[in-house]
């Protein structure tokens, strides 16, 4: 069956959020708001909420009500624009800020269902398609409210809804399953070794050579190719994101001296506090590949007994994180290491014997991390295709 298809502002109210200036940072009315940082793909993120100055007229307009939704206005990332979520009351008295967009249906139009399509529309990127903007990519209200939406009686809203929540409830456990894969793995080292493992200790610079990479924007004299270079994005605990791996203009001689090899260590120089020295194994996922000078590059020493896997899992456990948490420098929330400091990390190096009973732990916990991540992707590419058929009416 084919659904009709209505712009949305035939079926809801479409405001944007109002604007902060520095005269309503303080005031006699200080009412809390919501902005593009409160709102998240799993529902509404509430820890961190402003607050500015509202008179009793902006909040008759500004002001949310249950079943009211949410969208960011704008974002550097396609599939973040529009991102939507779900007010059902949660602060008393709170409004909505400009980098949102509220959606106010009528009673023609299920809230939960019109959060489903508006979490469909931005996954595929449908309104960043249909935004404006170079780099920073907006919505606007004018847009979004000539948007079409696939109306089905009110009663089959609610039957497709309650049939893509079932679906993403599904979804959201297989999410957390693998959120704590990572603590799993964080277990068996300590499991291994202790919290604080008992063991020779020498500082990363004797036994890994450690580098910086290769900086953008440099000015060279010498014929270049363009070269796949890992960028802080690419670079993960524990894993890399290779979706998007872009180029960099390089010379012979930087290739030479940036080109990864298999088993170098590859950590991020800066981030939340939380995330320092992040990183992973390079284990050849690109034939040719340099890293930036915001990556470190760890290269373990021939004559040295220590192997990759268990160096990258001890510069994630307890004894390191707090090294850097301590060697950092640290500015409204962004922390850093250098050089200098990574290299005096103070190393664990236990026997190898033990070492290796370690990987084998952790070759076998690694196998079941990969049929766990096979099997989430193909839940999303199921999930992807129920949203379309609901929205063609097929389901």
């Amino acid at each position: 069956m084919k659904m009709q298809t209505v712009p949305l502002a035939s079926i809801a109210e479409v405001k944007l959020g109002r604007q902060r200036s520095p005269q309503n940072h303080s005031g006699p009315s200080m009412r809390k708001y919501l902005r593009a940082a409160n709102v998240g793909w799993n529902g509404l993120i509430l820890a961190d909420i402003k607050t500015m100055n509202f008179t009793d007229e902006e909040m008759a307009t500004f002001q949310l009500k249950p079943g009211d939704l949410l969208l960011n206005e704008a974002s550097g990332s396609p599939k973040e624009v529009g991102k939507p979520a779900l007010w059902s009351g949660e602060i008393d008295d709170c409004a909505f800020q400009n980098t949102l967009l509220r959606v106010r249906p009528s009673s023609e139009v299920d809230p939960k269902y019109l959060l489903q399509f508006f979490r469909q529309q931005a996954a595929i990127g449908a309104f960043a398609r249909g935004s404006r903007g170079v780099g920073i990519h907006h919505l606007g209200r004018e847009a979004l409210s000539k948007w079409q939406v696939p109306l089905p009686p009110i009663d089959e809203q609610r039957r497709i809804a309650a049939i893509l929540d079932r679906a993403d409830a599904i979804r959201a456990k297989r999410r957390t399953a693998n959120t704590y894969f990572g603590d799993l793995i964080l277990s068996i080292f300590i499991d291994c070794f202790g919290a604080h493992p008992e063991a020779t200790t020498a500082p990363l610079d004797e036994v890994a050579v450690v580098t910086s990479g290769i900086t953008k924007g440099r000015k060279t004299s010498a014929p270049t190719t363009p070269v796949p270079f890992l960028a802080v994005v690419n670079v993960q605990a524990g894993h890399l994101n290779m979706k998007v791996v872009k180029e960099i203009d390089a010379t012979s001689a930087e290739v030479e001296r940036y080109a990864l090899r298999d088993g170098d260590l590859v950590l991020t120089e800066g981030g939340d506090p939380d995330k320092l020295g992040r990183g992973t194994v390079w284990r050849g996922e690109l034939p040719l590949c340099l890293h930036q000078n915001h990556i470190f590059r760890v290269r373990i020493r021939d004559d040295t007994r220590i192997h990759p896997d268990y160096l990258s899992a001890f510069i994630g456990s307890p004894p390191a994180r707090s090294y850097f948490l301590q060697a950092a420098k640290q500015t409204t929330g962004i922390a850093s290491i250098n050089m200098t400091q990574l290299k005096a990390l103070p190393v664990h190096i236990p026997p190898a014997d033990k070492q290796q009973r370690y990987l084998d732990r952790l070759q076998a916990i690694n196998a079941r991390g990969t049929s766990l991540a096979a099997a989430a992707t193909a839940q999303d590419e199921l999930f992807a295709s129920l949203q379309s058929r609901a929205f063609r009416g097929e389901l």
